[in-house]
């Protein structure tokens, strides 16, 4: 908690080590960042993201595209930056990863047919308590970086649900069920849905099925990073 205070004081140190920043770094250093496990090529990422999301949910949640950064493991320099961004104020970081993810986007040459960015909401106490959506400010820098519009208004979560951390596969599955609902409103043709990480899929799952029972015919995904099982 500290360190995360003495950053909003002096940002041009690394979140994680404290050295000084060199031109061109953002929050972490270089040194830190190669810890961080990123995906080779947008084909390894969307693959494991359809294996992961597959070994849950079979056929039942089939997305358009998807695109990951990075490989989260626990305990791991990722995971203190995530945290950081999700709990203790740091949402340019989550900008930061949002704009990231977009360039990663970009880069594959063709990203589809995409409508409109939709982030996961969070249900207003948690986010009256957290002060932000991580989600959504990682939405924010990627819709800036893709020119597409972030439809905020869109999606609501009707119902509070427990952390899914700490939860089992199964547990998981069932959290989100019902929890979302969509506000009136036309739909994109195709919505890229965005989250911070992606453990089962089923907060996704969730919330894209309200996108097509609104309308969308197509729902692609887009998250930082893809839990890994260790």
């Amino acid at each position: 908690m500290l360190d995360q205070q003495l950053h909003l004081l002096f940002p041009h140190v690394c979140l994680l080590c404290q050295k000084r920043l060199l031109p061109g770094e953002q929050y972490c250093c270089s040194s830190c960042r190669a810890g961080f496990d990123p995906f080779s090529s947008h084909s390894e990422a969307e693959g494991m993201l359809r294996r992961t999301i597959g070994s849950h949910f079979g056929d039942k949640f089939l997305f358009d595209r998807g695109w990951c950064l990075y490989r989260f493991h626990k305990k791991s320099s990722l995971q203190q930056v995530l945290h950081a961004m999700k709990y203790e104020g740091l949402f340019n970081i989550a900008k930061s990863f949002g704009s990231q993810l977009g360039e990663w986007m970009r880069s594959a040459g063709d990203i589809g047919d995409i409508d409109c960015i939709v982030a996961v909401p969070l249900h207003p106490l948690k986010k009256m308590e957290r002060s932000y959506n991580q989600s959504e400010k990682i939405a924010e820098g990627l819709a800036q970086s893709l020119q597409k519009p972030l439809r905020r208004e869109l999606l609501v979560r009707k119902r509070y649900t427990v952390s899914q951390t700490g939860l089992s596969a199964q547990e998981r599955k069932k959290n989100p069920e019902g929890a979302f609902q969509l506000r009136k409103g036309p739909v994109g043709r195709h919505v890229l849905l965005v989250d911070d990480v992606v453990t089962t899929g089923a907060t996704m799952a969730a919330a894209a099925s309200v996108l097509r029972e609104g309308g969308a015919e197509k729902v692609s995904l887009a998250a930082v990073a893809l839990a890994i099982k260790e």
